[in-house]
């Protein structure tokens, strides 16, 4: 079936009203969608991070991202501690409220968590696959440069597999998997060379093979 200009406009003023809901929301908890962003990527990071790979991985500049740790600091949400292998750059680490302010953004009712909790694995699996191509246009786009995908990934083999159920093959674990456990943050990622994501990209695009 082809895809018309119109189908696209439908599925961008969808996403766009869903975006617009989610950061009014995190406006009306005080929690401007860019200090939200930073304690989400940081949950799950007992080190902590490089400001500067902070500001590349969530696509902000890095002025922008000053602003924000600033304002967590205060909170007491964010702690920034010298980096012992650059004397120049801080580390970026979560304190304890912050952790627990991001497992409420991760795992609360609220913002896109709160929009999920109804789907079925086989709608998000739908969903985590279409995510992938979406983060992927970000990124050729210029868009977006540090979420690290499946898609992204060198390990990534994407419908690899006879089985149906699990047809992609992780090469960091060694093992097959379906769409629903596709990462679109996964700390294993190893960035893949331009020409094997485009090929890997094209493979996905697909449709689903029966």
């Amino acid at each position: 079936m082809s895809t018309s200009n119109d189908q696209r406009r439908q599925a961008a003023a969808g996403l766009d009203q869903l975006a617009s809901l989610v950061r009014a929301q995190s406006w009306s908890k005080d929690l401007p969608p860019t200090q939200a962003a930073v304690l989400r990527a940081l949950e799950g990071v007992p080190a902590g991070q490089r400001a500067r790979q902070l500001a590349e991985r969530l696509g902000i500049s890095a002025a922008s991202l000053s602003d924000s740790l600033k304002v967590l600091e205060t909170k007491g949400w964010i702690e920034r501690l010298p980096d012992p292998a650059d004397g120049r750059a801080a580390i970026v680490r979560l304190s304890v409220d912050g952790g627990k302010m991001a497992q409420e953004l991760l795992g609360g009712e609220g913002g896109m968590a709160g929009l999920l909790k109804r789907l079925e694995a086989d709608d998000l699996g739908a969903l985590l696959r279409i995510t992938q191509l979406m983060v992927y246009e970000a990124q050729q786009q210029g868009l977006a440069t540090g979420p690290r995908t499946c898609l992204g990934c060198r390990f990534f083999q994407p419908y690899a597999t006879q089985d149906r159920e699990q047809p992609h093959f992780c090469g960091f674990v060694r093992k097959p998997f379906g769409h629903a456990d596709l990462r679109v943050d996964c700390t294993e990622q190893d960035p893949g060379r331009k020409q094997q994501v485009a090929a890997n990209a094209r493979r996905f695009r697909q449709a689903v093979p029966q």
